[in-house]
């Protein structure tokens, strides 16, 4: 399954989700910025964007609560030690409260692995346990994996049209 993520502003991503209902996009927003997300075994519509294959996960991806993109940059050659031990230590995210849904990302073009929640609201996010989705060099790994870069979280809200 392939899975694809683009950024941009608000307005504009909502207008190619609005001429693309329908296929499964589903929108993000925060403060800063909006992502749009694409989960299918096709190629994308968009013209740019982040390029992952799903290795694993739970869950269908709803267009409603709140989402963690956990960014976790790894080594070419520390890949398939990663990908092995983050499966692992994933298991039991899938029975914290609240979790919609789990996607473990790994990139096709870049060296930065996504691992996305989806959660039923950031309560439920904030209250869950998470330290096995951010890593740091001296605890969530058997082997030494080396970074290519510091691993970080981005979080977003579902866009959720008000009724009217």
């Amino acid at each position: 399954m392939n899975f694809y993520i683009t950024t941009g502003t608000f307005s504009f991503l909502k207008r190619i989700q609005d001429k693309r209902a329908n296929l499964p996009l589903i929108l993000l927003n925060n403060p800063k910025t909006a992502a749009l997300i694409h989960e299918t075994d096709q190629k994308t519509i968009f013209s740019s964007a982040r390029k992952f294959e799903v290795l694993d996960g739970f869950g269908p991806l709803k267009q409603e609560g709140f989402y963690a993109l956990h960014n976790i940059p790894v080594s070419i050659e520390d890949r398939p030690a990663f990908e092995f031990d983050l499966k692992n230590k994933l298991v039991s995210i899938k029975n914290e409260t609240g979790i919609h849904a789990m996607r473990i990302l790994s990139p096709i073009k870049s060296d930065t692995y996504v691992v996305l929640t989806n959660w039923k609201n950031e309560q439920a996010y904030a209250k869950g346990d998470t330290s096995a989705l951010v890593p740091n060099k001296s605890s969530l790994f058997n082997t030494q994996v080396l970074f290519t870069g510091s691993p970080y979280t981005v979080t977003f809200h579902a866009y959720k049209e008000e009724n009217k």
